[in-house]
């Protein structure tokens, strides 16, 4: 709502206007991008404050008492005096890379006032990446590429790293690899290494990347199952030579494929399963300013995900891994057949009264299984291939998480710890415990976090437009490492 209103006036400015040489940011929107010229003085890009102030709808007045101006953003104040680099938002001070300029073509300001000043006076998120001359407005979706290329003997490897995380999907088109993206936009950064005789140059259009493919590239096969890497390997037309026999023997033999590593943690925990909230049809809760639970959820899920694989080396498993209704029972089904060693289940909280706030932890509460607990676990004998029998403790499959509460709890406790560590706002019973429907059929230890409530303004700006989700998404990290030295042993959760 916020960035199309400011687009609004963008829209109708953006007319085709003559060209010129002058360097510009590239403004990008939900429903647009314009060029916004800038110059360079002193190491500090700076933009026309009158071009702002129409691209933005804001009023510009002289402050004879203060010798400066005053900007009305929204209703908000900001002010500023040429020769400074400091400027006040609403009565707090802010400092700008560079000082305000004024000549007799106008006031220029650094392009960091968009994201320092500006920013905070609309209430509006308003990214600034001067390295590739990008100022992205809302919540536009533009992942930053961050290109390399690895040689491996005959054949190569291209990565991009992908930040923030974005799925993506490769086709071939002749000498032509493309990668789309689910953005609206591409954040290409310089290549890191060479390699012509594979990849001859990379071009981002919109959500698209194009790779043009060296004379060398017969083979390109992109993996994409990973949201923050893509991995192009190629290879070439000419096989390998084989190895030359050691002096005084005969020849080599094949060499054999050498054995899958197994690098299993000391806890045994190997595989973690991410369960994205909703889905489909069942959005639910949502915010004021337009956030939706189910979009929510599965985005964090994604950078999780990329985060656990990449730091710590775990096999990870989305539930859900687009916009799609998965049923409850299904969600631990898909986590118990892959035997998975954590659950965690991601949500954001709703309340009748806007002003609960917080993050919370909650792990399964045995008082509503209390009747259905008794004579459990129940003994069964099961036959024996050729013969015999032997006799196992069996649990019916929906109490599956009871025998786990307990490491549940503790690992709710260390997700509460570590959240308050990277000062996440906590709501008042952070770590809680409750008769869970999604949790009851886990079996491993399984929690479930709600990540703030949607119906608190504060938590829903911070969740969609500033940096607690990534937060969120580092306390979770560190919980995973930590669990894995074990969780009996971690400390335990309670109320």
């Amino acid at each position: 709502m916020a960035a199309a209103s400011v687009l609004a006036s963008l829209m109708l400015a953006a007319q085709p206007a003559p060209q010129t040489p002058s360097p510009a940011y590239i403004l990008i929107a939900t429903n647009g991008r314009r060029p916004l010229p800038f110059r360079t003085a002193g190491g500090t890009d700076l933009i026309s404050l009158d071009l702002l102030a129409s691209v933005f709808d804001l009023r510009v007045q002289d402050d004879p008492q203060a010798g400066g101006l005053v900007v009305l953003a929204r209703g908000q104040r900001v002010i500023l005096t040429p020769g400074q680099a400091l400027v006040s938002v609403g009565g707090r001070i802010v400092s700008l890379s560079g000082p305000v300029q004024r000549d007799g073509q106008g006031v220029f300001v650094p392009v960091d006032f968009l994201s320092r000043a500006l920013a905070p006076a609309m209430n509006q998120r308003i990214d600034v990446r001067r390295a590739s001359h990008l100022i992205v407005l809302g919540d536009v979706r533009v992942p930053q590429l961050a290109p390399r290329f690895e040689h491996q003997g005959p054949n190569g490897r291209l990565t991009l790293d992908v930040t923030p995380p974005a799925a993506h999907r490769s086709t071939r088109d002749g000498n032509r690899l493309l990668i789309r993206f689910e953005a609206e936009a591409l954040d290409l950064l310089p290549t890191t290494g060479s390699a012509p005789e594979f990849v001859t140059g990379l071009h981002a259009d919109g959500p698209a990347l194009t790779v043009d493919l060296g004379p060398a590239a017969s083979s390109a096969r992109a993996d994409d199952s990973d949201p923050a890497h893509v991995i192009v390997d190629f290879a070439t037309n000419a096989p390998a030579p084989p190895p030359a026999p050691a002096p005084g023997r005969g020849p080599a033999a094949p060499s054999e494929v050498p054995p899958i590593a197994d690098i299993a943690t000391g806890s045994g925990v190997r595989i973690v399963a991410i369960d994205p909230g909703h889905g489909g049809d069942d959005v639910g809760a949502r915010g004021a300013k337009g956030a939706v639970e189910k979009d929510l959820t599965l985005q964090v899920a994604r950078r999780l995900k990329a985060a656990i694989e990449s730091r710590i080396g775990l096999r990870v498993l989305l539930t859900r891994e687009g916009d799609e209704a998965v049923p409850i029972d299904r969600r631990t089904a898909l986590a118990n057949n892959n035997k998975a060693d954590l659950l965690i289940s991601l949500h954001a909280n709703a309340s009748l009264q806007p002003a609960s706030r917080g993050a919370q932890v909650l792990s399964l509460s045995l008082d509503d299984y209390k009747d259905r607990v008794r004579g459990l676990p129940v003994s069964l004998p099961v036959p024996l291939v050729g013969g015999g029998t032997r006799v196992i403790d069996a649990m019916p499959w929906d109490l599956a998480q009871i025998p786990h509460a307990p490491q549940s709890a503790a690992l709710a406790g260390i997700i509460v710890r570590h959240l308050g560590e990277r000062n996440v706002a906590l709501y008042a019973r952070s770590n809680d415990q409750g008769p869970l429907r999604v949790l009851v059929g886990a079996n491993m230890p399984a929690v479930l976090v709600e990540m703030g409530f949607l119906t608190n303004a504060e938590d829903e700006r911070a969740l969609t437009g500033g940096d607690v989700a990534g937060a969120i998404v580092e306390a979770l990290v560190a919980s995973v490492g930590e669990a894995r030295a074990g969780l009996a042993a971690a400390g335990g959760g309670g109320r």
